[in-house]
């Protein structure tokens, strides 16, 4: 029998106020996101979507409820490992090394020492079809091919969860289109994958959405058919 694997992201019952303040930013969030699948939340901005990726990627802390990383809570360990080693992130302003060439910056996710990582690092792009990219400078990479670098140094070390802050923002939609069949190739290998976008295409093609709506989530429902559910494990 085989079992299912335990979910990437639990967010149970959680909610969150900024130190000095009374009023909780994120009120009794749950969202459960299962191995494999892929999560759009949509939001007006100010609603609290980035606060929901920051408890998500154990940034903060939530002031109640419990914030679970495939099966391990960091309030019983160690928060800052189960985040290196458990979460992956593409940040809205990719983070990208200009004095790094492609595979360095994805290798620089393990750390300083880039060349022991060599062939993780060139293995993680030819997976998201970018093998032919790996020695060019970072610099010379359009916007939509230094997305997908930034998508590859979050999937490099097999987490069990990406985060993606608006990992379209100022694309085009052939870009975006791109953008959105690396981390659609994220989910198929088993990784959970929490995005937040104001881009309704984006969102469609998740397995599932929700709308934040003044620190509340609503429930998520099925959104488009590019990815199913994942199915039952086999007895």
């Amino acid at each position: 029998m085989l079992e299912e694997p335990p979910a990437a992201l639990v967010l149970d019952s959680v909610s969150y106020r900024y130190p000095g303040t009374d009023q909780n930013v994120i009120e009794n969030l749950n969202l459960t996101l299962p191995a494999g699948l892929t999560h759009a939340v949509q939001g007006p901005s100010g609603c609290g979507k980035s606060t929901v990726l920051a408890l998500a990627g154990l940034i903060l802390a939530p002031t109640a409820g419990t914030v679970t990383i495939a099966g391990a809570d960091p309030a019983a360990g160690d928060p800052d490992a189960l985040r290196r080693h458990r979460v992956g992130t593409v940040l809205q302003d990719l983070g990208l090394l200009p004095f790094l060439n492609t595979w360095e910056n994805v290798a620089a996710a393990f750390g300083p020492r880039l060349a022991r990582h060599r062939e993780r690092a060139r293995a993680a792009l030819s997976a998201l079809d970018m093998a032919d990219l790996a020695d060019r400078p970072v610099q010379e990479l359009s916007g939509g091919q230094r997305q997908r670098v930034a998508i590859a140094r979050a999937a490099v070390h097999e987490p069990a969860l990406i985060l993606a802050d608006e990992p379209t923002s100022g694309l085009d939609e052939k870009n975006g289109d791109l953008v959105m069949e690396a981390l659609l190739e994220c989910a198929a290998r088993g990784t959970g994958v929490l995005v937040v976008t104001h881009d309704p295409r984006i969102a469609e093609r998740c397995a599932r959405t929700s709308r934040l709506v003044d620190g509340r989530l609503t429930d998520a429902t099925p959104a488009g058919p590019t990815q199913e559910e994942p199915r039952d494990p086999v007895h």
